[in-house]
């Protein structure tokens, strides 16, 4: 798949890893560089680099958990001299991290340029990095929301709160509604019957959650979504939906309904206990 940015073109490529993680290589055709994103497991992620007919330049991590940045020592033995990219908070957490970045920062790869939203919630350094088109271009653009944003669900928070999840995501849900959203695991089809208990009203929800299985079914990844996938089939970016929060209110007496956060809480809280 490609998308035209900044006048080149952008490849994204997924690769899966370990059991329902991806991992993504970003190549621009300009210039001949890649980034990948998250290695979480060497062999496939090596494998990908080696096939993508083009030269590795950086690494770019979205948080510290190990099936994010597990390989990321094992890639550099192969590719010496790699820029590591993360959050500054993560750089005791992160293998060699050789840019420490935050909120607003910009990295480039060739003639790609990537925006980085710090998004605290799942952990306190998580971040997204954002490649947007330019004016004129024909291309949606690309975001890497790692273990944020899912495929119609969110992370937990092991290190954050309802409130820091709460606005991480609204600001990832106003960002452009044609943004293809790259997201670190394989849980769309779980995600959608979570969404459908919240809202079994939804038709968005119901139409998502059948193409969503046939794509599994023929060994497809679900992923990229885009933002106004997300927006309209995600409980968690759904929370100002009345029929979302009376969900989440009737599953946990403690949510108000009116509080965008509580919402959240009530719907992190109910899908951890999810079967």
């Amino acid at each position: 798949m490609g998308a035209i940015v900044y006048g080149v073109v952008m490849r994204v490529v997924p690769v899966p890893c370990l059991s329902d993680n991806y991992a993504y290589l970003v190549i621009c055709d300009e210039s001949g560089t890649a980034a990948i994103v998250d290695p979480g497991e060497a062999g496939p992620i090596l494998a990908a680099i080696a096939g993508c007919g083009a030269r590795l330049t950086a690494i770019w991590a979205t948080h510290h958990h190990p099936d994010h940045v597990g390989a990321v020592d094992e890639v550099l033995a192969a590719h010496p001299g790699v820029e590591v990219v993360g959050h500054v908070s993560d750089q005791p957490r992160i293998p060699a991290i050789t840019r420490a970045v935050d909120d607003g920062d910009v990295v480039e790869l060739g003639a790609l340029r990537a925006r980085i939203i710090h998004n605290p919630g799942h952990t306190l350094g998580a971040i997204s990095y954002v490649v947007s088109p330019e004016p004129g271009a024909t291309g949606p653009g690309a975001i890497f929301t790692g273990d944020t944003l899912f495929g119609a669900g969110c992370g937990r928070m092991f290190e954050g709160t309802p409130e820091m999840m709460s606005r991480s995501l609204a600001r990832l849900a106003a960002e452009a509604p044609t943004l293809e959203v790259y997201f670190g695991h394989e849980y769309t089809v779980a995600n959608l019957k979570f969404a459908a208990a919240v809202d079994p009203d939804e038709p968005a929800v119901a139409a998502r959650a059948a193409a969503a299985a046939a794509r599994r079914a023929a060994g497809q990844p679900t992923t990229p979504s885009t933002i106004e996938l997300e927006r309209a089939t995600n409980p968690f970016l759904r929370g100002h939906v009345a029929a979302v929060a009376a969900a989440a209110r009737a599953a946990d007496p403690t949510v108000d309904p009116t509080d965008l956060a509580s919402v959240f809480g009530g719907l992190r809280r109910w899908k951890d206990r999810y079967r």
